[in-house]
């Protein structure tokens, strides 16, 4: 960081250039370094801006005009400004410096160059020069031999501690919020004594080494953590990767006669940033092999689901033998039992081929449809129900099928759908009838059953429902009827519904092999998102998972999501967050979170539990309204039946007093039909749900 320095009288005074562009002049208001003593400055002087990574200055047009090193400055676009340059405003001198000021280079020292630098040309020197890196060579030997980043941490602070004869060292990380952590220490560490927060903070301010043979004189520290050391001497250099301070090195020695020399500094300079790279290197290391590692669990999952599918195949297929077995012997039964039975041998075998199918890699392709007359399909449902309506003697009778045709996709559509009526026919009890007629709707052809009453919905298997539904097939159950609605076209098929969304917000590419594992295991599909969510409409997404690594703005991005349609019920989970963080995220709008160096089944298990615990919200919702329906129901019949009460009774009245007049018999009618709808709304406070095979949750009322 860049500094001002002008002396009032002996006293230096300095300005951290932290604005841009920095005005000077002689109004304190109108600039960020100001004198308004001095009556030859302008109100607003000169200016310092910074255009890429080169510092500008240039005069305001002001009444005295400014020099820089004696010299008056370009017009109007300025001079650049090197470390060290001498600016004159007005008779005011400023000092313009790259780093601190007033730095003698010795007691206090920071931005020296490198090893060669630093080195005198005397032939003593090449000595030290010579030692210094044969030094440096042997500590980093050691430090690339250690493999885990944990090991090469530890071993950075203790080769850095032998290397320069300190007396104590500190290994410290930054943390997100802007503290520091130690994580190791080595040497004379004394119990309650530390290391001073203002040094950390001063070299992570200003992103350089620091040596210091006077602590408690240093100008560019303080604060009580710096009193209470009583240190002799300290070095100080930060942990630099791609821009971004990742922790200190910090070494120190008690006794004030054995100071550290500018030469002392440069090797810790080298050392610290031969540390950084080889510690880079090893989180890099982990980081292919945690992504070979999940590349590995990617492809032992596949193969065990191979494995199982072909364990599966080889069931199906030892099945089938005993089963055509048994349809061998059915063929000698007799009468309607005997032809039920094959009936349903038929249907067991149509199952297994099919399952057997579903095995296979081509299953996965699309099979194309056929439109089918819907005389055959009367014709067939007719024969595979006829050996169980003989065998529970009902009556089933069809009306004469129109002329037109219904859409047949590939699959065992008509076993399933036979299936899920078959259900309902073991139900009847003999002497029972059932129509069956036809009937026609805006792409659809509609089978109505009509069944006896006191019979309930049908509940199909899982198998038969996901038959159906892939078949574009709906049914529906009301007032003793069961409405088979079959698509005439393939414009009538339902879309093939996509995979649930998974939402990842991190800019770290080495997260998308982990996220695509889980999302396979979860038959979800990833779908990569920015820090700001896109405009909607946007399709439905199950999870929405945020990476707290590397987004300065985390709190702001789960609140940007939240506040979207689309994402406004959606899970949002936090990944690579620290446990302080928790109640922030959470307040922002997050559901859950997890620390750093999850593994995939720790995440997988997590969007599970969130999964579960977003149904559980959603049918408590769904009860909640229920529920309030019901009392709606029970306060309407209140407020209803009494007026209806008294005009019941006036009704009574007037009729015994004129008998012969029509209109009171037909208000009678009315106040009886009222009086049924009110009894309807009893029966839905009292009557619990019932729950059916699609999902749905209605209240029966009779």
């Amino acid at each position: 960081m860049p500094y001002l320095s002008w002396m009032e009288g002996s006293q230096r005074f300095r300005h951290a250039i932290t604005e841009d562009p920095c005005i000077l002049g002689r109004d304190p208001m109108a600039c960020a370094v100001a004198q308004p003593a001095f009556g030859s400055l302008s109100r607003t002087h000169a200016e310092l801006r910074r255009i890429g990574e080169v510092w500008w200055v240039k005069d305001l047009d002001s009444a005295n005009g400014t020099t820089l090193n004696g010299l008056p400055l370009n017009r109007p676009q300025g001079n650049t400004l090197q470390d060290g340059d001498e600016l004159s405003l007005g008779g005011w001198h400023v000092t313009f410096t790259a780093g601190f000021p007033g730095l003698d280079g010795t007691t206090f020292a920071e931005r020296v160059g490198d090893l060669f630098q630093e080195v005198q040309p005397e032939p003593a020197q090449a000595m030290v020069l010579i030692r210094g890196v044969e030094l440096l060579y042997r500590s980093t030997e050691r430090l690339l031999r250690e493999m885990d980043s944990d090991a090469q941490v530890r071993g950075l602070l203790e080769e850095s501690l032998r290397l320069l004869a300190g007396d104590r060292g500190f290994l410290v990380m930054r943390l997100k919020e802007g503290g520091w952590r130690t994580v190791h220490r080595v040497g004379d560490v004394q119990e309650g004594i530390g290391l001073s927060r203002s040094v950390l903070d001063y070299v992570a301010q200003e992103h350089t080494a620091v040596l210091s043979n006077r602590p408690l004189a240093d100008p560019r520290f303080g604060g009580l953590s710096l009193v209470e050391l009583h240190r002799g001497s300290l070095l100080c250099a930060p942990m630099i990767d791609e821009g971004d301070i990742l922790g200190a090195l910090y070494l120190d020695r008690e006794s004030a006669g054995r100071p550290f020399s500018r030469f002392d500094l440069a090797i810790f300079q080298a050392f610290v940033r031969q540390g950084s790279l080889a510690l880079r290197q090893a989180m890099l290391q982990r980081r292919a092999l945690s992504q070979a590692e999940q590349q590995g669990e990617l492809l032992r999952l596949r193969n065990e689901r191979q494995r199982e599918m072909d364990r599966h195949g080889e069931l199906l297929a030892a099945m089938a033998v005993p089963l055509r077995r048994i349809q061998g012997w059915a063929e000698e039964l007799p009468a309607a039992a005997g032809e039920a039975i094959r009936g349903q041998l038929d249907q067991l075998t149509t199952l297994l081929d099919h399952g057997h199918r579903e095995g296979l890699p081509e299953a996965a392709a699309s099979t194309t449809g056929h439109p089918f007359p819907l005389s055959s399909l009367q014709e067939d449902l007719a024969r595979r129900w006829e050996a169980l309506i003989t065998l529970r003697r009902v009556t089933l009778r069809w009306s004469d099928p129109p002329q037109g045709f219904v859409w047949m996709p590939g699959g065992p559509l008509i076993p399933a759908l036979a299936g899920l009526v078959e259900l309902m026919l073991m139900q009847l009890s003999p002497g029972m009838e059932i129509s069956a007629r036809w009937d026609q709707e805006r792409g659809f052809h509609i089978l109505r059953l009509g069944l006896p009453p006191g019979l309930h919905a049908p509940a199909s298997d899982p198998w038969t429902q996901r038959v159906l539904q892939d078949a574009g097939l709906r049914w529906q159950w009301a007032d003793q009827a069961l409405d088979l609605y079959l698509p005439e076209g393939p414009d009538a098929m339902p879309e093939e519904p996509s995979r649930p969304l998974l939402g990842l917000v991190s800019d770290e590419l080495g997260l998308l092999g982990l996220f695509q594992t889980v999302a396979e295991a979860g038959d979800l599909l990833l779908h990569p998102l920015e820090t700001q969510p896109p405009p909607p409409p946007l399709p439905k997404f199950r999870f929405l998972v945020i990476d707290a690594k590397g987004n300065p703005e985390l709190e702001s991005t789960i609140r940007a999501y939240r506040q979207h349609p689309s994402f406004a019920t959606t899970p949002i989970l936090v990944v690579r967050s620290s446990e302080d963080e928790t109640s922030r995220l959470i307040e922002a709008g997050a559901t859950d979170w997890l620390a750093e160096g999850f593994r995939w089944e720790a995440l997988y298990h997590r969007l599970q539990v969130l999964r579960g615990h977003t149904e559980l919200q959603q049918r408590a919702l769904a009860a909640e309204r229920l529920e309030s329906f019901r009392q709606m129901a029970g306060t309407l019949k209140h407020e209803i039946n009494n007026p209806l009460a008294i005009i019941s009774m006036q009704v009574e009245m007037l009729q015994r007093k004129y008998p012969e007049e029509a209109k009171l018999a037909k208000i009678g009618d009315m106040v009886d039909r009222i009086r049924a709808l009110v009894q309807v709304l009893q029966k839905m406070r009292e009557t619990p749900t019932e729950d059916y095979a699609d999902g749905s949750s209605i209240l029966k009322l009779g």
